[in-house]
């Protein structure tokens, strides 16, 4: 079933309570919940309530909030009154197997609804919408946490609970995986748009024994692009470049609207730190590597020793003309330039240059010379760029190149298999 939004967290997670008709326990629980069960938290003073439909108030206010709120990831976006009226009469949302809750916080109100399907199936659905105003804020979570102990806890038939969002939805699905929910599918074409071509879709589920336990069953991952490995810091100097500027990376990364996971932790070892990143797709992941090679951070670490694993990414010729353009600009820091190590894990052993001069040099003579002389212009400007796959994995890269008063035009030759080396480069000066 469709789900609509949500956005960052806020606070402490804490037991929601659950009040409604059919007598439903209160949350936080006065007794222990039995052994093994994991009781799911939310967002402070969350609450859901079941709506009456059979009562007038209750099919007016839920009429009226379906009808003035704008839900731009459904199908739909936005219904009229005579549509959720047929769909009232029609039982989507109420009767055997369906069960519809306001979600309400105890400071803002009712803050939306969600929606319980097939309840007498083994799979249950969820359609989770809130209201414009309370999006981001941390109320999605605490509701689909609320709703899986509900289904899990009072529904001795259902064995998944599941939800379906626009794979763009990346607020939405990042609620799934606060809540525990695993990506399972992803359907292209499979999200219909009113007035428009379908788009792709994902699913996202918990299991009853993982809800019971405590862990996650995984599943092979889909188009998902991730990031595994350490950062390294070689001395003390360096360890502090990454505790002055890592609050912010993370917190511009996490930021990024494909990104779904991004954590940086230090280690046992000093000066070590664990990285994990998880992006939507192979563009989000590009995305952030090109914001990541002109940042703060980017710059200021870029001579640190990294050592990843990078899982999901094809490397069609976007891809490599990526990888090789993000290269490319960390090799016109001095950062760079000036550290022997990150030279050589750039430039391949048998890596040439054509200097302006005409002087031709090897990778030992180049990463010799530019330790003593890196150069001081952080900010070179790229103009004019050009690039073309002129092999399986190899990569062509021209441009013009405005670099401490200099104007040249450059050409370099990349391999990416699948960490970038650079095979050959040259540089002749504009006069």
């Amino acid at each position: 079933m469709e789900c609509s939004w949500d956005g960052g967290e806020g606070g402490e997670p804490n037991p929601p309570t659950i009040t409604g008709e059919d007598g439903f326990p209160g949350y936080p629980r006065l007794d222990p919940p039995p052994r093994g069960v994991r009781v799911y938290g939310g967002h402070v003073g969350i609450s859901l309530t079941r709506v009456d439909l059979s009562g007038a108030d209750d099919r007016a206010a839920l009429t009226a909030f379906l009808t003035s709120n704008v839900f731009p990831f459904h199908v739909r976006a936005q219904s009229t009154v005579a549509q959720i009226e047929d769909a009232l009469r029609g039982g989507s949302w109420g009767g055997d197997d369906v069960g519809t809750y306001w979600i309400d916080d105890e400071t803002d109100g009712r803050v939306g609804v969600i929606r319980l399907e097939d309840l007498q199936d083994a799979t249950a659905m969820v359609d989770l919408r809130l209201a414009d105003g309370a999006r981001s804020r941390g109320f999605g979570s605490a509701a689909l946490s609320a709703a899986t102990d509900l289904v899990f806890s009072h529904h001795p038939g259902v064995i998944r609970f599941e939800g379906q969002t626009r794979d763009d939805n990346v607020a939405m699905r990042r609620v799934f995986e606060r809540c525990g929910w695993v990506l399972e599918a992803h359907y292209r074409d499979g999200w219909p748009v009113e007035g428009g071509a379908p788009l792709a879709s994902v699913a996202y589920s918990v299991l009853r024994r993982d809800w019971a336990s405590g862990s996650t069953t995984p599943v092979p991952r889909g188009p998902e692009v991730t990031l595994r490995g350490e950062l390294r810091c070689a001395d003390a100097a360096e360890a502090q470049r990454v505790h002055a500027h890592l609050a912010e990376h993370i917190a511009l990364t996490r930021a990024e609207p494909g990104c779904l996971s991004f954590d940086v932790d230090p280690t046992d070892t000093d000066g070590v730190w664990s990285v994990s990143e998880r992006f939507v797709d192979e563009a989000a992941f590009d995305v952030h590597q090109r914001r990541f090679a002109s940042s703060t951070w980017g710059l200021e670490t870029a001579g640190i020793q990294r050592f990843f694993v990078i899982h999901g990414r094809a490397l069609d010729a976007d891809a490599l003309i990526a990888t090789a353009w993000a290269a490319e600009e960390m090799l016109l820091h001095p950062a760079v330039r000036s550290n022997p190590r990150e030279l050589n894990r750039l430039l391949d052993p048998e890596f040439v240059e054509v200097g302006q001069s005409g002087r031709r040099w090897t990778r030992d003579a180049i990463v010799a010379a530019l330790r003593e002389e890196p150069g001081t212009d952080s900010s070179p400007l790229v103009e004019e760029r050009e690039s073309r796959l002129v092999g399986p994995d190899t990569v062509l890269l021209t441009y013009l190149l405005r670099f401490e008063n200099r104007v040249s035009r450059r050409s370099s030759l990349w391999r990416c298999d699948p960490a970038p080396r650079c095979l050959f480069h040259q540089g002749t000066p504009v006069v």
